[in-house]
């Protein structure tokens, strides 16, 4: 299995917060089986924000932290249905958000996915498409795309 799944794809979410959706995005990975522990977890990712902001500008945002509790790496992705503030750093809201869970011991894997993502989202076009999309099974062809 990749580290992107069908499943770990929520389409049209309605975020109130940042720290409600980062909650909420964290109680998913749970409920999915990618973490053990919501709290320790949720811990470990605001204290990366605390760090610098994981708003990357261009609407996107990739909350990510390695951790004992991740046995594998993989990524829910969380379309929003609205422009969620972020503090990202070109001030823009978000519309879309990676959150990464990564073992912690992975962390040559961890850059390389990182940068995969923050590469494929640079371009215009790939936002483009993924803030559009229709349905979650485009959203996971389009991610396929995205070389790491």
């Amino acid at each position: 299995m990749g580290i992107f799944s069908r499943d770990l794809i929520v389409q049209n979410y309605y975020a109130f917060d940042k720290k409600s959706c980062l909650e909420e995005m964290v109680e998913f990975l749970y409920k999915n089986k990618v973490i053990i522990s919501t709290d320790d977890f949720f811990k470990a990712i605001m204290e990366r924000e605390k760090i610098m902001t994981t708003g990357i500008g261009k609407n996107v945002a990739i909350p990510h932290a390695r951790s004992n509790l991740v046995k594998e790496i993989h990524i829910a992705v969380y379309v929003l249905d609205n422009e969620l503030e972020f503090n990202s750093v070109d001030g823009e809201d978000v519309k879309v958000i990676f959150m990464i869970a990564v073992p912690e011991e992975k962390k040559e894997e961890y850059m390389k996915v990182l940068s995969g993502i923050s590469n494929f989202l640079r371009v215009d076009e790939n936002r483009e498409k993924l803030f559009n999309a229709k349905t979650k099974d485009d959203i996971f062809e389009m991610l396929k795309g995205i070389n790491i």
